[in-house]
């Protein structure tokens, strides 16, 4: 009977430890969020980001929750912000512009090593929105509202190396066609969100091939190609679903090639987009890999909506290095 009886004592002891253990991990996810230091680009989407802050700010109040504001002047001035000593003390460092934005700080965080104590989010504020496309809440209000109640999810990062350059992406890095249409989109930044569906068909009706050799472990593709896009997120553009399978948090990388295409053909792709169902195009390759490089003939290369350097590249996953409250 006391044999019984311990035994007993020890499986509950146990099943205590484990429930604490539950429970501290579950409390840990969701912690109450004090102090928020804004990023902010005034000149994304055509100045939406000051509106939308003051928008939110009535949330931030009624909360009671202190924030702290760096506005940037230019391009890298978020990255070179977020690398420095300047951070105030916060809970969450939160991104307000596009996606370069994000991309900015993002690298910041992880080039500088604060990604392992800095949280990081993101209120919607430019005009595609594809990282904040995939939080799933595209309304400023709603997402700094979510932000407060502070559930951390750890995400993965693309580190891209470019010769001796190292940097990180959360969301695309894209070659050919994704890098000439973000350039286009750029020059069509008044049209708003409608840009890159406008600069995507300029794009089709300027498009050419170009040699890619990508390998993936032991597989090499050597091909001429449209298209060449690696994502850690579902989304690109304004809600195109370039990667419908695409989990950020999977320790994956989705690849899509466009192969080479005629113009009507590649039209027929791109309608294809918005529902996902492009992947099943025989002239586009769908692949999920946890490395890659590439090597290719001329153009840019698109990282997180930014075109910055070159071929050849190395990308590896860094799995779930990111903690992103959303």
């Amino acid at each position: 009977m006391e044999s019984n009886l311990s035994k007993s004592n020890i499986k509950l002891q146990i099943y205590e430890r484990i429930s604490r253990k539950n429970f501290l991990a579950f409390y840990m996810s969701f912690s109450k969020i004090e102090k928020i230091h804004f990023v902010l680009n005034p000149n994304a989407g055509n100045g939406s980001p000051l509106k939308i802050f003051q928008e939110i700010e009535e949330e931030l109040i009624l909360n009671n929750v202190k924030y702290t504001i760096f506005k940037s002047q230019g391009r890298n001035d978020i990255f070179n912000h977020v690398m420095s000593d300047e951070i105030p003390e916060c809970d969450v460092i939160c991104a307000m512009g596009g996606d370069g934005t994000i991309h900015e700080t993002a690298d910041g965080l992880m080039q500088s090593g604060k990604a392992s104590d800095l949280a990081f989010s993101v209120i919607p504020s430019g005009t595609g929105n594809a990282f904040a496309q995939t939080l799933g809440e595209l309304k400023p209000k709603k997402a700094i509202r979510k932000i407060l109640e502070g559930e951390r999810l750890k995400i993965d990062a693309m580190e891209i190396k470019q010769g001796p350059k190292v940097s990180y992406a959360v969301n695309i890095i894209g070659w050919g066609m994704a890098s000439r249409v973000n350039q286009i989109s750029d020059q069509l930044r008044i049209l708003g969100g409608i840009r890159y569906n406008i600069a995507s068909l300029i794009g089709i009706a300027a498009m050419k091939k170009k040699r890619l050799v990508l390998r993936m472990g032991d597989k090499v593709i050597n091909e001429d190609a449209l298209l060449f896009l690696a994502l850690n997120t579902v989304y690109t553009g304004k809600g195109m679903k370039m990667a419908p399978d695409a989990d950020f948090s999977d320790g994956l990388i989705d690849i899509i090639i466009f192969k080479s295409a005629t113009k009507l053909q590649v039209v027929s792709i791109f309608l294809k987009l918005f529902s996902g169902k492009h992947i099943f195009d025989p002239r586009v390759t769908y692949k999920q890999v946890n490395s890659f490089s590439l090597e290719s003939e001329g153009d840019d290369l698109n990282i997180d909506g930014e075109n910055q350097g070159h071929t050849p590249i190395d990308v590896r996953v860094i799995k779930k290095c990111i903690t992103l409250i959303k």
